[in-house]
């Protein structure tokens, strides 16, 4: 006798190509995973996100005032360019000097942009490996495989696990009411009758009858039968 089971979706045969079972346990862990992991996961998200977009704007900001600075320490060093801020752009200079000052004014503006541009494009980049190194600085403990917690879990502990033909569940089961009739002072069920309603139990409900096919009922009184 082959002691295989078969499918418990379709009760296939034991050793068909059926995929049943680990079809439905796939939707199973899926499942399972967004009950235990989706809150803790939003909250591991939130907090790597916000760690790391800190640091981003840190660097950036600090990229960004160091190119300012020596955008600063460029237009002091122009020639006349005191005596044009001081006059707010109108000084007492010839026309040539102050054309050629304001482009190299403008023109260090325009490489101011473009490099906070740059410093921008730079820091942004960074996310991935931002985010892998504050993702890795969270931690995932795994229980020992010999805590009692795993070893035993309370639905095993129950009797939720191993249930089938085990006898040494139907005699803890008689002693129980026994114990509790002896409690209580009353008669209880016979040791038979302990038997039959615990195994009725194990095995589930009784079968419910089928009807007959056919009208197989005997006609009511009253009526004639053809």
């Amino acid at each position: 006798m082959d002691a295989a089971p078969n499918c418990a979706i379709c009760n296939a045969p034991a050793y068909s190509e059926c995929s049943c079972e680990s079809e439905r346990l796939q939707i199973a862990v899926h499942q399972a995973e967004q009950r235990a992991m989706e809150a803790r996961l939003a909250e591991i998200r939130d907090w790597v996100i916000a760690h790391a977009r800190m640091h981003i704007l840190g660097a950036f900001e600090r990229l960004k005032t160091t190119r300012k600075q020596a955008h600063s320490a460029y237009l002091a060093s122009l020639p006349y360019y005191t005596v044009y801020m001081q006059y707010s752009g109108h000084p007492p200079i010839h026309p040539m000097a102050i054309a050629q000052l304001q482009a190299q004014i403008g023109e260090a503006h325009a490489e101011l942009k473009r490099g906070i541009d740059a410093d921008w494009r730079a820091s942004v980049l960074r996310y991935p490996e931002v985010l892998d190194y504050f993702y890795s600085l969270v931690e995932v403990r795994m229980p020992s495989d010999r805590s009692p917690r795993v070893r035993e879990p309370p639905f095993a502990v129950a009797g939720y696990a191993d249930r089938g033909y085990d006898h040494s569940r139907l005699e803890k089961e008689m002693k129980k009411r026994k114990q509790r009739r002896e409690r209580e002072g009353s008669v209880g069920l016979r040791e038979d009758q302990v038997y039959s309603a615990v195994g009725r139990h194990l095995r589930g409900p009784p079968p419910v009858p089928t009807p007959p096919v056919g009208g197989g009922y005997p006609p009511p009184p009253g009526r004639y039968n053809y």
